[in-house]
């Protein structure tokens, strides 16, 4: 389960006690953030997984190494990245 709101994801993990993945965090901003400029958010799971699809964008974010095999026009994401991919959003 994700959760856009970055409070409400820490909330929720404090409240039953489990840490989060970091991955989840990264992710969670991103939805976020494209939800505000595109007013809706999906996520794709077939062969592969696509994290966030919203407007012409499709983004898979990787707090590790990214894996291979995603189709053409996915992107990539990783924590360093993502600060520059959303300021070039504005």
């Amino acid at each position: 389960m994700f959760f856009r709101d970055p409070f409400i994801l820490h909330s929720t993990s404090e409240w039953v006690g489990r840490e989060f993945n970091n991955s989840a965090l990264l992710e969670s901003v991103v939805q976020e953030h494209l939800f505000r400029k595109f007013g809706e958010v999906y996520f794709f799971k077939g062969s592969y997984e696509i994290g966030v699809v919203s407007g012409e964008y499709k983004i898979e974010v990787k707090s590790g190494r990214a894996h291979r095999g995603y189709p053409r026009g996915v992107t990539v994401l990783s924590e360093e990245s993502i600060p520059r991919f959303l300021l070039e959003l504005l």
